[in-house]
């Protein structure tokens, strides 16, 4: 009788050790976790993204309400809320970056300006769910985020819902029956993405456009990184 009271405890402790692990990792519908690590083995594998800190994007944008069209050379620190990028056409010539050091600025044809309290604020929220943060964040189960799936509006797709620490629905991705994602959201905008194609060890959606038609762009290359960025890239030119 002593021996089984003893094996009962033991396993009770091993449970209850097992259920602090789990919850180390990312929280929410356990299924739904398991899609979502799923769509990150579509675009590379677990062990790739986890390395990764920082990525390269270069786009081409065309945007509706402007006569040109642009390139953009965009760089992520997905181990914090940090971006910076360039838009370059043969008229126009954009610096745009947000970080928690240097706040939200802007260098437009060569003049400085800075964002609003309130823009960068909003930047800082956002920022931890755009997609290639929740990438990441799946990859190393990161315990910030809780995934629960939501009510997606495309047929035969599944939609994994990203909440914060407090419980708040702040971004979302459509995935297809092969896992892939086809939809990208947050509160303040939604892109259909186009199919992945590979750049180097990642796949990437090749391209996306935003759902009220306002822009669209095309992926020309992408290149991921083990290291952060440097510092000083997210902050103004001393130039200026």
């Amino acid at each position: 009788m002593k021996t089984i009271f003893i094996i009962i405890i033991t396993t009770m402790l091993g449970q209850s050790v097992l259920s602090q692990e789990i919850s180390k990792g990312l929280r929410g519908d356990s299924i739904a976790i398991i899609d979502a690590k799923s769509m990150v083995k579509t675009m590379g594998g677990i062990e790739i993204w986890k390395q990764i800190k920082s990525i390269h994007f270069v786009h081409q944008w065309y945007p509706v309400n402007r006569i040109d069209a642009y390139i953009e050379n965009e760089i992520l620190d997905l181990t914090s809320p940090k971006s910076w990028v360039e838009r370059k056409s043969e008229i126009n010539h954009t610096i745009r970056a947000y970080s928690p050091e240097g706040k939200y600025w802007n260098i437009k044809n060569g003049i400085l300006s800075y964002g609003s309290e309130k823009l960068w604020e909003a930047a800082m929220k956002r920022a931890p769910f755009n997609f290639y943060h929740l990438i990441r964040a799946i990859a190393i189960d990161d315990s910030f985020y809780e995934i629960q799936y939501g009510e997606s509006n495309i047929p035969t797709t599944k939609q994994l819902n990203f909440y914060d620490s407090n419980g708040t629905l702040r971004g979302w991705v459509i995935i297809n029956e092969k896992k892939e994602p086809i939809v990208k959201a947050t509160s303040e905008y939604r892109y259909t993405l186009g199919p992945l194609k590979r750049f180097g060890n990642l796949w990437i959606p090749n391209w996306g456009v935003y759902d009220t038609g306002y822009t669209r762009y095309e992926l020309i290359s992408v290149i991921g990184n083990n290291q952060p960025p440097e510092a000083t890239l997210f902050l103004p030119p001393s130039k200026y």
